[in-house]
């Protein structure tokens, strides 16, 4: 009992810990076509037969985007996330043989492995087209094994075999790669297992799954139009894949190696081993490396195409923790428990942090964009210039949400287009950022009302702001610049100097200075225009006291 309750509690802190920063995700990149999908079949079909075969996912997505507000969808997302978290920590309860091995720890490290191991978080995960594509269908396919596993030993009726052949359509039909390695999974445990009704209806829906996916349409339509990888021999795109590609794909999980070594360890030296639990182990892990190795056949492979095989692998140490938890004694337990929890813990704590505090920034950010939008639409302007999305310190940059952008979005916003351009700092909280008014004109018709010191942190980045009027990038395309000379207080000083050319956020105007020193032991700045050996402007502002406005 004390074991079950401590196990809803971390499913509950789970589910917590992912809704958190879930709820400041905004729409981006795909999500944007799939909402102009809408709910109609025909256009479905179309998106099928002409670019992805992943019609479970799509549909998905689609009708989230359309039929739930976006904190519904997104409630919605971090309960598959954290359903997927449970079904790869029980699994290994299908061979329990009666004994209750639910254990927190088990689903607290997968959690927290799932999280800092992964290569894409933000798209596989958080991302809601991302996240229907990679999130949902490992899902699906831990459901589906779970499903398949628990029912081996029981009678196979017409109720378990349509269930089967229904979870075995879905996790055939997730991913291209993962497809592939369900009904290989499925076919050894055919060979492996003596009751095989069960298994050869999942294996059925897999195949029917994996088929409707890999050989749709679509998949060959988007295949052709990567023209320089269809005229590589056969040779040449087995070294791109096993020589560039695969090696990066594998080593992006090193802390699940680590703690799968350690595990194993622990396993053969201060516990007794499961065989069985060990064999499935195996298989998983086997199975981890065939999903990345499938992609041999792929023209393309982002980083997020990596999550599949991430689960697998989680799914295999879950059976090595599982034995472990059960026949290992207290103490010996206790010891393994502090050194994985140590270990994944130095990692998943900033990453939480970071990753929570940069997503709440994107929130604020987009709140920005949507208002110049909005703006400009009332003026009956056609074409727009928003920023992009700045994502302040993550612990991996690969943990950003989608970068790319979809042309979708001018008809969600209903105009012409939508242009970006690219800020090197956090845009939704400059003016709450200490700084200093001053009164600077630098140049004809051109000065600076205040200086912001920007600082993202001990983990990030540190910037002088200068809130400029007057048309400073016309100086600075002539050749001009504006010299900023930063003096501390211990003596040292360093050169600022900048050509950067201003951005609009909001109406006001903005250019910047890296800064790299601790704004609080600034004793005075210097700072001008020049060209060339002409001085166009100087000032000196001593002791300069930084503020936050009111």
């Amino acid at each position: 009992m004390t074991n079950w309750i401590s196990f809803r509690l971390a499913l509950a802190l789970v589910f917590v810990a992912v809704l958190i920063p879930s709820l400041h995700v905004p729409m981006q990149s795909d999500d944007f076509a799939y909402y102009s999908l809408g709910l109609s079949m025909d256009a479905q079909l179309v998106h099928y037969m002409g670019w992805s075969g992943r019609i479970i996912t799509n549909i998905i997505s689609s009708y989230l985007l359309n039929l739930l507000p976006h904190f519904a969808y997104e409630i919605v997302n971090a309960f598959v996330f954290t359903l997927l978290m449970f079904f790869i920590s029980v699994l290994p309860n299908s061979f329990g043989e009666g004994k209750n091995r639910t254990s927190a720890v088990s689903l607290l490290v997968v959690f927290s492995l799932y999280w800092i191991a992964n290569p894409a978080l933000g798209e596989t995960s958080f991302w809601i087209v991302g996240s229907t594509n990679y999130l949902w269908p490992s899902m699906f396919v831990s459901g589906y094994f779970l499903y398949i596993l628990r029912t081996l030993g029981k009678s196979c009726g017409s109720r378990e075999a349509v269930a089967a052949i229904a979870l075995g359509f879905l996790a055939g039909c997730s991913n291209e790669n993962t497809s592939v390695v369900v009904v290989l999974v499925t076919l050894f445990m055919i060979v492996n297992e003596k009751n095989k009704r069960v298994l050869i209806f999942g294996l059925a829906g897999s195949f029917i799954g994996a088929a409707v996916l890999i050989l749709s349409p679509g998949n060959k339509s988007r295949s052709n139009s990567f023209v320089d990888w269809n005229s590589l021999s056969l040779i040449e795109k087995f070294d791109l894949h096993f020589y560039e590609r695969f090696p990066n794909i594998m080593s992006a999980y090193w802390q699940v190696y680590l703690v799968f070594i350690i595990s194993i360890m622990a396993v053969f030296f201060i516990a007794k081993p499961n065989k069985k639990q060990l064999l499935y182990a195996s298989v998983f892990f086997v199975g981890s490396i065939l999903a990345n190795a499938i992609f041999v056949a792929s023209p393309y492979v982002p980083a997020r195409a990596g999550n599949g095989a991430l689960v697998l692998m989680l799914i295999s140490l879950s059976f090595v923790i599982s034995g472990l938890m059960e026949s290992t004694e207290k103490r010996q337990k206790l010891l393994y428990i502090s050194s994985v929890s140590c270990f994944v813990l130095i990692y998943f704590v900033p990453s939480y942090y970071l990753f929570s505090s940069a997503v709440s920034s994107v929130w604020a950010q987009n709140k920005i964009k949507e208002k110049i939008i909005v703006d400009a639409r009332s003026k009956g302007l056609k074409q727009v210039e928003i920023p992009k999305f700045y994502f302040t310190k993550l612990l991996k940059s690969s943990d950003s949400l989608a970068s790319f952008d979809n042309s979708a979005i001018n008809l969600y916003y209903g105009v012409d287009e939508i242009t970006y351009f690219s800020v090197d700092f956090n845009y939704a909280d400059i003016e709450s950022e200490p700084g200093i008014d001053v009164d600077l004109l630098i140049a004809s018709e051109v000065s600076i009302s205040r200086i912001y010191a920007y600082d993202e942190g001990r983990f990030g980045k540190a910037k002088l702001i200068f809130k400029v009027s007057g048309d400073i990038n016309s100086y600075f395309s002539s050749g001009a610049a504006m010299y900023v000379h930063v003096f501390l207080k211990d003596g040292t000083y360093v050169n600022r100097d900048t050509a950067n050319p201003v951005i609009s956020i909001s109406g006001a105007n903005y250019t910047f200075a890296d800064l790299g020193v601790d704004y609080q032991e600034i004793e005075r700045i210097e700072l001008g225009m020049y060209k060339g050996a002409q001085m166009l402007s100087g000032f000196v502002i001593k002791d300069p006291k930084f503020t936050v406005s009111d």
